[in-house]
């Protein structure tokens, strides 16, 4: 059996799970609602993100391959180089975000879990006077 076949399959929709979750102070406290839909075909990985604070809704979205390749954009004014590898079962996903004043380094590893029930996203973030980590943890609806 090859390697790709054995990988995890991280597709489906999922809601937030905002007990399980473990987010930082500046985001527990305004964090609503949340949903995250993956379509993984491997090497293929699109994400689609939607947070809903006290204030606003926060979207975010990208595809990428996971064989590690540095993927780069410019998005005004802003040098984006972005990868997705695998690190044994779980997918690590990094973006590193130059500004002219600033610079942010974003990193989320996707894991599943509860026999594919439950999937987690443990972000870690530095730069831009946002440092944070959370554990987003999504279950299916």
């Amino acid at each position: 059996m090859s390697t790709i076949a054995q990988r995890p399959d991280f597709s489906g929709e999922w809601r937030l799970n905002t007990q399980a979750s473990r987010l930082s102070p500046a985001v527990a406290t305004v964090v609503r609602s949340g949903t995250l839909k993956i379509l993984h075909s491997e090497r293929r990985f699109a994400s689609q993100l939607a947070i809903e604070f006290a204030d606003k809704q926060v979207e975010s979205k990208f595809e990428l391959v996971s064989d590690g390749s540095e993927v780069v954009a410019d998005h005004i004014g802003q040098r984006i180089v972005s990868s997705l590898r695998w690190d044994a079962d779980t997918l690590l996903a990094t973006w590193q975000i130059h500004a002219p004043d600033s610079e942010l380094a974003i990193t989320f590893r996707y894991e599943l879990q509860d026999d594919g029930h439950r999937r987690q996203a443990t972000e870690h973030l530095r730069g831009g006077g946002r440092d944070q980590d959370n554990v987003w943890v999504f279950d299916r609806p």
